[in-house]
């Protein structure tokens, strides 16, 4: 009889702690709540040491965090295309066990690492992503929790908000400010530098070749290119209304830019497309030869890392008074020690041609 009423007990107490939403187990791990970028209350280990990131920008997240070490599986992309900063900041990557397919992995290969947690890139607007959440969770047992890499102009605070997310789980809040503050300051930086420039100074400029799931041509371009966004310039494209486009060509003759960037991820598609067509060589920087590689910034979501650093770049040729105590490519390494841990500009100019002047 004793010994039915300390079973009794037992349970009773075990049914207490779980109602309170923190249970000790044998390893004297406790449970927390908390909530993601999709409203999702997820309850998640307070002491996380196995994680993974999947889809689109979660393992770049996870290198701004310094918290590369924690990952024990990436996707199949991670293998195959060693392109990014944080990949070259982080070369064992690489050598990771795969997860499965880019752009959500595989659940029982997820599993096979047992993660504590799964940190899921996705879009906050996107109807579709809760139940893709909330499957990947019931497939696996393992705790999913939503993230949205946003960006550093319109959705910044929801890059913030995912990048302090993941520091509350991962005990990583301190890094999260770090890095939110570096990008302030930084942002800061530009604005001053360039907010007096009245516009009767500034060139008009257009970025061609921007890619989209891989390299485009020079149609290629975008309305809001974040380094004229971030240094007050003319981009001649910002009267279209989307964010990202593929415009005629008599529309590029039409606006006909006094500067020309191009996208290096389709360096060579934009050159030939110039070389091969005289109607592009009336251009008045192509007559003038102002024409001026950025690194590709879009590879597997946005590098942020580099979207500051061609920033410099795209200032320092519009607006040289301005930028002439920025010596760039060590520009570019700060950036790039600051936020993904290594100075990697010369191993992504080797493969991206860097910051340079196009020949034609």
């Amino acid at each position: 009889m004793k010994n039915k009423i300390a079973v009794l007990i037992a349970a009773v107490l075990l049914a207490s702690l779980m109602s309170t939403g923190c249970v000790d187990n044998d390893d004297d791990v406790e449970y927390v709540v908390v909530s993601d970028i999709l409203g999702r209350e997820v309850e998640v280990s307070n002491n996380v040491e196995r994680v993974v990131g999947v889809a689109s920008g979660a393992v770049r997240m996870l290198s701004y965090l310094e918290a590369v070490d924690m990952i024990v599986g990436v996707e199949e992309f991670e293998h195959s295309s060693i392109f990014s900063p944080y990949q070259f900041a982080n070369p064992g990557l690489s050598e990771l066990p795969n997860i499965g397919p880019q752009h959500g992995g595989d659940a029982e290969m997820i599993l096979a690492q047992k993660p504590d947690v799964i940190f899921y890139s996705c879009s906050q607007v996107d109807p579709a992503s809760v139940e893709t959440m909330n499957n990947l969770q019931t497939k696996t047992g393992i705790p999913v929790i939503a993230i949205d890499l946003g960006d550093l102009d319109e959705r910044k605070d929801v890059f913030y908000s995912s990048l302090r997310l993941m520091a509350e789980v991962l005990d990583k809040e301190e890094r999260a400010e770090v890095v939110i503050e570096f990008i302030e300051e930084t942002l800061e930086d530009f604005h001053e530098r360039t907010k007096n420039i009245p516009d009767s100074e500034k060139p008009t400029v257009y970025v061609g070749g921007v890619a989209l799931r891989g390299a485009q041509d020079i149609l290629s371009t975008r309305a809001s290119y974040p380094p004229f966004e971030y240094t007050n310039s003319i981009n001649v494209a910002g009267e279209i209304s989307t964010g990202h486009a593929f415009i005629d060509k008599e529309q590029l003759l039409e606006w006909d830019p006094d500067v020309l960037f191009v996208d290096s991820g389709s360096y060579e598609n934009v050159v030939d497309a110039i070389n091969g067509d005289v109607s592009y060589q009336i251009l008045i920087a192509v007559e003038n030869g102002d024409i001026y590689t950025v690194m590709p910034y879009n590879r597997y979501n946005i590098n942020h890392a580099t979207v500051l650093a061609n920033a410099y770049y795209v200032g320092s040729v519009l607006y040289p008074e301005h930028f002439e105590d920025v010596d760039v490519t060590a520009r570019a390494d700060s950036i790039y020690d600051s936020m993904v841990g290594s100075p990697v500009y010369a191993e992504m100019a080797e493969i991206a041609y860097g910051f340079t002047k196009v020949e034609l």
